[in-house]
């Protein structure tokens, strides 16, 4: 696609790296996808988006450790961005890892707060670990937030299992 010769600067090598490996993403060609976004961390391995679309390629692929160290990776040289970390939450969930999930859950709803899949994946997270309440709570925001059905039958089926346990 480019030459690496090109680029004498490795960042602006790595960025290079890092757009190839979109373009194939947006393709759904994630794993080779991920060999342009690992040639992107090789040239620069402070180049958080690279980790971040890694990340995202093996999630894809259902390479879950492997996402939860590239999105580790990528949170090391950015903590503003919402996304990264709602990702990071919801593969440890996906991994059944879900009391390591709460805080990138939490830091990604406090990044975006009116995300409703934010608020979603921490009412998933708490109802997982029992908090029902918790759980209603958040199911009720990402509803308000965005009314989709899904969110709504959340919300009521831990509604109903609050009223059974009364």
């Amino acid at each position: 696609m480019f030459d690496q010769r090109v680029y004498v600067d490795k960042k602006e090598a790595a960025a290079a790296y890092n757009r190839e490996g979109a373009i194939l993403m947006q393709r759904s060609a994630f794993r080779e996808a991920s060999f342009y976004f690992l040639s992107a961390v090789v040239c620069d391995p402070d180049c958080w988006p690279a980790f971040y679309n890694l990340g995202n390629c093996w999630a894809k692929v259902n390479e879950l450790e492997a996402a939860v160290w590239a999105y580790e990776q990528a949170v090391r040289n950015c903590t503003e961005y919402a996304p990264l970390f709602l990702n990071l939450g919801i593969t440890h969930c996906r991994l059944g890892q879900v009391e390591q999930a709460l805080p990138y859950l939490e830091q990604a709803w406090r990044l975006d707060p009116e995300n409703a899949q934010c608020s979603a994946a921490l009412g998933y997270a708490c109802y997982k670990l029992n908090e029902l309440g918790l759980a209603w709570h958040w199911y009720c925001k990402a509803f308000r937030l965005q009314p989709k059905e899904q969110y709504k039958e959340s919300m009521h089926y831990i509604g109903s299992l609050i009223t059974a346990a009364q």
